[in-house]
């Protein structure tokens, strides 16, 4: 099916799908038929960085703004219920966790009892939804109704539902999906790395879509040569391994203005901070980070040299050549009036501060000298949202720093992600987005759909740590701990 046919398919459908493999023009998709539009559409989508993404292209692309409403699902779901709250049920509200849920009842309520469907149909001319794989059952009965109402395309793929939800089940696309929205169409044409000169790649990475839906299994013999790199780890000790992960993560050589992602284990922060500090890269951080939150509560509540202690732990935890053990006892002799032949540091004076004061100021002055002396920042994100948020508290921009917190992460929601040349992440926190070259790490421990994530992420070259040439995913499981209505 050529473009232009199908553009006018989705324009013309009253409910429909959209399969879409990762680098098939999805995203360009969606954006041709918004300039096609005859009327407005609403678009929606499950991340604000999402939302940003889609913005930007559509900018790109000149196409006028008045042709769509762009949020999220949950957004535009609490932003619908809020704007009428007698009929919805849902009086002034801020979700959380499990929550979202009662949003999204609360706005299918609304629609169901036909007290708003003229102005749905007023307002828009039809509704497009990116990312379906990802909406929950609650979300998707919602969309349901949606659809009585306004022509609905949805857009997705069922190899890359890998977000869990812990109150809220994903849909099966297959059962739940196709019987609402009936397929349209899948795309198949590689254009991640086509653009690139690999379309070889590109074909193969849609050939063993089928494989691994029905069985799991990816044979790395059968890809084209050049690509594809296999690391094998000279035993399956531990040790072993992890010189084959730092190896791996090594081995790519970047050319101008090139990326790399490393993809580790989706579960721990530590272990892929740990690996990115070996590999020099930086380790990508969710934006829920528990790691700051309990930085944040430490120097809520610790004193004296416990606090800075704590301090300098975060420090370690953030980069390489911080040298806690000797910058600790030498502050530990100067807190006692010792005075030695070399003058006091910055970041002496600021630690001999934190022990002797609770305020921030201190604190902000410890950490900022440790930046410019320790190596390689492999937590930058990490540490940047700290020193911005003691910031924001020092300056009176928020009165605590929970609320400086939440600021900074929250902006980090809208914002999206400035990414190293080199970084660390998980499937979670790489879904989406594009690099040059990807190693991958552990992939016996990646479920089925994690992998395929994973195989796809790089346009030029993928390095693989595996024993053997067949990689065997694991089936896929019912549940994470994401919520539906939070970005990672």
């Amino acid at each position: 099916m050529t473009g232009e046919v199908l553009i006018q398919k989705i324009l013309s459908c009253r409910a429909g799908s959209v399969v879409a493999p990762a680098g098939c023009g999805k995203t360009e998709c969606i954006t041709d038929v918004l300039a096609a539009a005859a009327g407005r559409y609403l678009v929606l989508t499950h991340t604000l960085a999402g939302v940003d993404a889609l913005r930007k292209r559509l900018a790109e692309k000149k196409v006028n703004s008045q042709n769509y409403d762009l949020d999220t699902i949950a957004g535009w779901s609490l932003r619908l219920s809020l704007a009428f709250p007698q009929r919805s049920g849902l009086s002034a509200f801020e979700p959380k966790e499990e929550e979202w849920s009662k949003v999204y009842a609360a706005a299918q309520r609304l629609i169901e009892r036909g007290a708003i469907s003229s102005i749905l149909k007023a307002s828009y001319a039809g509704v497009l939804i990116d990312e379906y794989q990802d909406c929950t059952i609650s979300q998707h009965s919602l969309v349901k109704v949606v659809s009585r109402y306004l022509p609905t395309c949805v857009f997705g793929d069922y190899l890359q539902s890998i977000f869990g939800f812990r109150h809220d089940p994903a849909v099966d696309w297959d059962v739940d999906v196709v019987s609402a929205f009936p397929r349209i169409e899948e795309l198949a044409e590689p254009w991640r790395w086509k653009r690139v000169g690999n379309i070889e790649l590109g074909r193969w990475l849609m050939a063993i879509r089928d494989p691994l839906k029905t069985g799991g299994t990816i044979d790395l013999s059968t890809a084209p040569n050049g690509y594809i790199e296999l690391v094998k780890p000279n035993s399956r000790s531990k040790a072993d391994l992890r010189k084959a992960n730092v190896y791996a993560g090594l081995k790519p050589k970047l050319g101008k203005d090139e990326t790399l992602i490393v993809i580790s284990d989706k579960a721990s922060e530590i272990v892929r901070a740990a690996l990115a500090s070996k590999i020099k890269c930086s380790s990508i951080e969710p934006v829920g980070c528990k790691r700051l939150a309990e930085f944040i509560l430490q120097l809520k509540t610790e004193t004296g040299k416990a606090r800075l202690e704590s301090i300098m732990q975060f420090a370690v935890d953030c980069m390489t050549g911080v040298g806690k053990k000797p910058f600790m006892d030498r502050v530990d002799r100067l807190s006692t009036g010792w005075r030695g032949a070399k003058p006091l540091s910055v970041a002496e004076a600021a630690a001999l501060e934190v022990i002797n004061s609770d305020g921030l100021d201190p604190v902000i002055r410890l950490l900022e000298a440790l930046c410019k002396t320790a190596n390689v920042p492999f937590r930058r994100e990490l540490m940047s949202s700290a020193r911005r948020s003691i910031k924001l508290v020092i300056d009176g921009e928020q009165p605590d720093l929970d609320s400086a917190a939440w600021q900074v992460q929250n902006t980090a929601r809208h914002a999206g992600r400035r990414l190293a040349s080199r970084s660390v992440g998980s499937t979670l926190l790489v879904k989406g987005l594009q690099f040059d070259h990807a190693v991958i790490v552990a992939p016996e421990r990646l479920e089925i759909n994690d992998l395929y994530v994973a195989m796809t992420r790089a346009s030029k070259t993928i390095t693989i740590v595996s024993p053997v040439p067949i990689l065997r995913a694991k089936a896929k499981r019912k549940a994470s701990g994401v919520t539906s209505g939070a970005s990672v």
